[in-house]
């Protein structure tokens, strides 16, 4: 079996860049004989960026690449023509374009009429759009509805992150039935260039104070950076004054209007000083503030599956967290939760929390968590080569597919 990875996200969505690179550093972990062949697809938005040079050094991936030397603008009209001739003649085409071409299986295909001759596994982050249909315009969810629908017809494999999100697809689309989900839980992995930095060092190229609370979001509208910035306030009006950094884009492709009343309520209740915000960092950066902090805070509202807790789980840090199901589901072993968007709650849990959290790394905590980690990767390539299986076999009984594929 050879697998076909399509790298998700990019600068628009950071967490999709995230879960290639957890994806891929968990298949790394496996044992020669269990680890199998892997060609990655980094896609134009990710290329130039660095990720050939990354990824390249992990056992057993091949970046994908035409067969033969191909031009750009080639590259381009073969893809169109492709999709084309599937779209008109409900068939791939036959001829072997790209290294991909070869594999078997794909993943994560997030979009309908993927071209390739291999079985597609879908994926699909959460199901926001149902449970907070406010935050979207009535376009959008009716293409998301359409898109997916598309999507899922068939005898198709749809991986989700979590049995939330589970529980959502199964009650927003009771009409699907005949698709197989199959939950897919990831954790974050890091290498050994990534805690050899000093991350007070780095706090201190960036100005960090030397206590601070850590909030890694995006600036989206459900990341519920204003029950955060509530809290402190409440709290700096008792005389508890915590400091915080921010990282992530400031930029929500629903609104560009979300940023502006945070940086308003943050001036008018005198937290210029207190509240620290960086936009993006480079990834080694922040996990230097990840290890440097006091604690970390997630708020968020909706999740599939939050990086920002398995970020902290792999590090053993403490972080507060809102009491949203799939947050339950995650429960990291020094986590706190608070009712979500209540800032009462998230205010008394910073009040316990803050005066026993210590600075930097606890060496023990880290070591165990580091441990953990490794064995939580293990967990995720094994669960992820079960699903590529079964989509293997499902390859192998279509119609005028060679019972010799690999």
């Amino acid at each position: 079996m050879r697998i076909f990875i399509y790298m998700a996200g990019g600068p628009h969505w950071i967490g999709g860049v995230q879960y290639t690179r957890n994806l891929l550093r968990a298949v790394a972990l496996l044992p020669r004989k269990e680890m199998p062949e892997v060609v990655l697809r980094i896609g134009g938005k990710n290329m130039n960026s660095g990720y050939e040079a990354e990824f390249c050094n992990c056992p057993n991936v091949t970046i994908d690449a035409p067969v033969r030397e191909m031009t750009g603008l080639a590259v381009k009209w073969n893809h169109v023509i492709r999709k084309i001739t599937k779209k008109f003649s409900l068939r791939e085409p036959g001829k072997k374009v790209w290294l991909s071409d070869d594999c078997t299986v794909a993943f994560p295909i997030k979009a309908p009429d993927f071209p390739g001759p291999y079985e597609k596994v879908y994926w699909i982050p959460d199901f926001q759009y149902k449970r907070f249909p406010h935050l979207f315009s009535d376009d959008d969810r009716q293409k998301r509805d359409n898109m997916y629908g598309k999507m899922l017809e068939g005898d198709v494999i749809l991986v989700l992150s979590s049995e939330s999100v589970k529980d959502d697809f199964t009650r927003s689309f009771p009409s699907l039935r005949h698709v197989r989900p199959r939950v897919l839980r990831f954790y974050s992995i890091f290498t050994d260039e990534e805690y050899a930095p000093d991350p007070k060092s780095v706090g201190d190229r960036y100005g960090l104070p030397d206590t601070f609370a850590y909030l890694p979001n995006q600036f989206y509208l459900h990341k519920r950076h204003d029950t955060v910035f509530a809290a402190l306030a409440k709290l700096k009006d008792e005389g508890i004054k915590i400091p915080l950094v921010c990282t992530g884009s400031s930029h929500d492709y629903r609104t560009q209007a979300h940023i502006a009343p945070l940086l308003k309520f943050i001036e008018n209740n005198d937290l210029s000083s207190q509240i620290k915000i960086l936009g993006v960092v480079p990834r080694i950066d922040q996990i230097q503030i990840f290890r440097q902090s006091s604690l970390v805070i997630q708020p968020s509202m909706s999740e599939g599956w939050s990086t920002t807790v398995e970020d902290a789980r792999a590090l053993g840090k403490d972080i507060i967290l809102s009491d949203i199901e799939v947050h339950k589901e995650q429960s990291p072993e020094h986590g706190h939760f608070f009712e979500t968007g209540n800032i009462d709650s998230l205010a008394e849990q910073l009040r316990k929390v803050w005066p026993v959290c210590r600075p930097g790394v606890q060496p023990e905590r880290e070591h165990n968590a580091r441990t953990q980690s490794r064995e939580n990767g293990l967990k995720f390539a094994r669960t992820f080569i079960e699903i590529m299986q079964e989509a293997h076999s499902i390859y192998l009984g279509k119609d005028g597919n060679a019972i010799t594929s690999k």
